[in-house]
C-alpha cells in the first residue's frame, strides 16, 4: 500500500494480539520514528518507541484505555503550536505504520516525565529531557545560587500511540465508505478553487477527538486560512492535535498532485466561534 492510500483505508484499532511484532519490523518502526517532521522548529519533539508495552500499561493504569503490546510516547517542549505541530508529525508515522499491516491507536497521555525517564534512553544530553532545566543565578542579597525551572524548555510526554499487530477480529483496513460518517467538503471549506477539491478529499477522513472534524478552511485571495471550530470543555489540546492530523493530510495531498505550498502566520481575520491556526499559500 502507498503511504497516500493509506490516508483512505487506515482505522483505529483497539484489540491487539500479544504477539510482539518481528525484530526486523521494530528496527523499520525505529527508523520510522527517528526522521520525524514538523512545521515549528523551535519544537523538540522526539517519538519513542516503548517495545515493553506492559511498562505503558502499569504506569498509566486504569487511563489506559487500549492494551497494546508496543506505545510510541510522544515528547514535545511547549511552544507555538506545538500539540498543532506534534498532530502534523506522528500522523505521519501513523499512517507509515499502517503500510507496515500495523494497527495504530492514538491515546491520550497521562504519564509524567520522571515516570520514563529511566527506560527511555536519550541521545541528546543537552536536552535534559527528564530532569529539570535548570538555569543558575547569582542571588546579590544573599550571595547564594538559586535553581530556576524553565518550564516550557523541558520535553514533557504529550501523546500516546498503541501499536502492534490487529486482533484477528479486529479489520485493519476501511474502505472508503468512511466518508459517509465524516463532514462534506463543503462543510470544512468555503469558496475555494477548484483544484483544492481533491486535496480536502484527504482532509475529509483526518481522525479527530470525538469525530468532531473541527478544521475550516477559508479561500482568501492568494491563500487559504485555516481555522478550528471552538472545542468542547476538555477537550481543546486533544482539538490542537486533530488540527495538526488534518494539515499533514492536506500536505501530503498537495504532494501526490504536485501542489507546492508553504505554511505561514498571516492577519486572518477574526471569526465567529473559530480561533486562526495557519495561512496555506501555494508556491508559483
Amino acid at each position: 500500500m502507498e503511504l497516500y492510500d493509506a490516508i483512505f483505508y487506515r482505522r483505529t484499532i483497539r484489540n491487539y494480539s500479544n504477539k510482539n511484532i518481528n525484530e526486523p519490523l521494530m528496527k523499520e518502526v525505529k527508523k520510522i520514528c527517528s526522521e520525524i517532521t514538523y512545521l515549528n522548529e523551535d519544537l523538540k519533539i522526539t517519538a519513542h518507541v516503548i517495545e515493553r508495552g506492559h511498562l505503558i500499561h502499569f504506569l498509566m493504569g486504569k487511563e489506559c484505555k487500549v492494551k497494546a503490546p508496543h506505545y510510541i510516547v510522544v515528547s514535545c517542549n511547549k511552544g507555538e503550536d506545538y500539540l498543532q505541530n506534534i498532530g502534523f508529525a506522528i500522523e505521519k508515522i501513523v499512517l507509515q505504520l499502517t503500510t507496515l499491516g500495523l494497527g495504530t491507536c492514538w491515546l491520550e497521555c497521562d504519564i509524567k516525565r520522571e515516570d520514563i525517564e529511566e527506560f527511555v534512553y536519550y541521545e541528546d544530553e543537552e536536552r535534559v529531557y527528564g530532569r529539570l532545566h535548570e538555569k543558575k543565578v547569582l542571588c546579590e542579597d544573599e550571595n547564594i545560587e538559586e535553581e530556576i525551572e524553565d518550564e516550557d524548555e523541558i520535553e514533557k510526554p504529550c501523546m500516546v500511540i498503541a501499536f502492534g499487530y490487529a486482533e484477528k477480529e479486529e479489520k485493519l483496513f476501511e474502505l472508503t465508505d468512511a466518508h459517509r460518517r465524516r463532514k462534506r467538503i463543503k462543510h470544512i471549506s468555503k469558496k475555494m478553487d477548484r483544484k483544492w477539491i481533491k486535496v480536502l478529499n484527504s482532509v475529509t477522513v483526518a481522525p479527530s477527538i470525538k469525530n468532531s472534524q473541527p478544521w475550516m478552511f477559508y479561500n482568501y485571495k492568494n491563500r487559504i486560512d485555516v481555522y478550528e471550530e471552538k472545542p468542547k470543555k476538555g477537550l481543546e489540546d486533544m482539538s490542537k492535535v486533530s488540527m495538526g492530523i488534518a494539515l499533514r493530510h492536506f500536505d501530503m495531498a498537495c504532494k501526490k498532485y504536485d501542489i507546492d505550498v508553504e505554511y505561514q502566520k498571516s492577519d486572518a481575520k477574526k471569526r465567529l466561534g473559530k480561533n486562526y491556526y495557519i495561512s496555506i499559500l501555494e508556491k508559483i
